[in-house]
């Protein structure tokens, strides 16, 4: 189980995630599934379809919503919550990208450090 004593990471604001080589199979392998429900009888097969999906892997049946919007490009959590604010609260973005990066899906950007400043010289 799970400690939790130990602290989070934090991240900054500006910090974006994108998908790992392992995310993007999922997303692939959900994009199909969508595809093959769409062909079925209704809310209840898609349901269904959506738990074989993330069972294996791991996730919540919810976690290929969020793994889909990560496909599209790399995005910060304000970018995130904001492209779903009609489906998922902020407390539950936060809480499903803590576990995809948890379980692998997502990474972080690293973002790169700057040259340090020239020094000025005045002649």
């Amino acid at each position: 189980m799970k400690d939790e004593a130990l602290e989070k990471v934090r991240f900054g604001r500006g910090q974006k995630f994108r998908l790992s080589s392992k995310g993007n199979e999922a997303v692939s392998a959900y994009t199909l599934m969508v595809e093959k429900a769409r062909a079925g009888s209704g809310r209840a097969q898609f349901d269904a379809a959506r738990s074989d999906w993330s069972g294996p892997r791991g996730l919540s049946s919810e976690d290929g919503l969020y793994l889909v919007e990560f496909g599209v490009g790399e995005r910060t959590l304000s970018e995130l919550t904001r492209n779903l604010e009609d489906c998922a609260s902020s407390k539950e973005v936060k809480a499903a990208v803590e576990r995809l990066l948890e379980c692998g899906m997502l990474e972080p950007v690293s973002v790169p450090v700057p040259p340090p400043a020239q020094p000025r010289r005045y002649w």
